[in-house]
């Protein structure tokens, strides 16, 4: 299933403060990428929120 910015956004409102940073920094490379690649930018978002679900949360 492939996550929308929007869906994004929502997901990073419940997140742990720990993963917060992370989320302001990539958000722009995410949106950027968005533009450019479509599919490499939903790639790299399922990447880092799996990432985030083992080891942050």
């Amino acid at each position: 299933m492939r996550m929308t910015m929007e869906e994004m956004r929502n997901e990073a409102e419940t997140t742990s403060m720990v993963s917060m940073p992370l989320y302001a920094v990539m958000y722009p490379v995410f949106n950027e990428l968005e533009r450019v690649n479509l599919s490499a930018a939903q790639t790299l978002r399922a990447a880092f929120i799996k990432v985030r679900i083992i080891y942050i949360c």
